[in-house]
């Protein structure tokens, strides 16, 4: 009877062994796709960062941009302001001429005088139309100063969209292995 209890003994399988080693390696697949995770984590915070460093260029440069154009949006205002003055002086002067004009026809005597003075006036006339035609040259080179601002700024925004645009990409194809983990 002893044998026969021993057989019974050798029969009975052992499922232990095969129990640990399926449970080992299920602890090492979570262990490497744990790894994975981290991994690819470390590499995309790396990436944003990246972004995150070129925007914050990008935004100081359209800040700096901004204030240039503000500076010469102050200037062309200066210039414009400039030129209804001299705009006014011309008209009282070219007005002053006309007095003048009347006066010599009339007066004939006092033609001699009022020669002098429409020389004189004739001369502020002319230094006040080199004034006028030299603050409208600086208009038009402020005006030419503000489309090129103004372009820049429409390149910044573009690039600025486009990496909005990526980031938004990067986050959306991020947010299902977020979901996963």
């Amino acid at each position: 009877m002893s044998i026969s209890r021993g057989r019974g003994r050798d029969r009975s399988t052992n499922y232990w062994p095969g129990f640990v080693d399926a449970m080992a390696t299920l602890l090492l697949v979570i262990i490497f796709m744990l790894v994975v995770f981290m991994l690819s984590q470390f590499f995309l915070s790396q990436e944003i960062s990246g972004r995150d460093t070129v925007l914050n260029r990008l935004n100081a440069q359209i800040s700096e941009l901004t204030q240039l154009l503000a500076l010469s949006r102050g200037n062309n205002r200066d210039l414009q302001e400039q030129i209804t003055t001299l705009q006014a002086s011309l008209s009282s002067a070219e007005d002053e001429k006309s007095r003048l004009q009347g006066m010599v026809d009339s007066n004939t005597s006092a033609a001699s005088q009022a020669g002098g003075r429409i020389a004189t006036l004739e001369g502020k006339l002319s230094d006040e139309k080199r004034i006028s035609a030299r603050a409208l040259s600086q208009v038009e080179l402020l005006n030419q100063q503000i489309s090129a601002l103004r372009r820049q700024i429409a390149a910044l925004e573009d690039a600025l969209e486009a990496s909005e645009d990526r980031d938004h990409q990067s986050q959306t194809t991020r947010s299902p292995i977020s979901a996963d983990g």
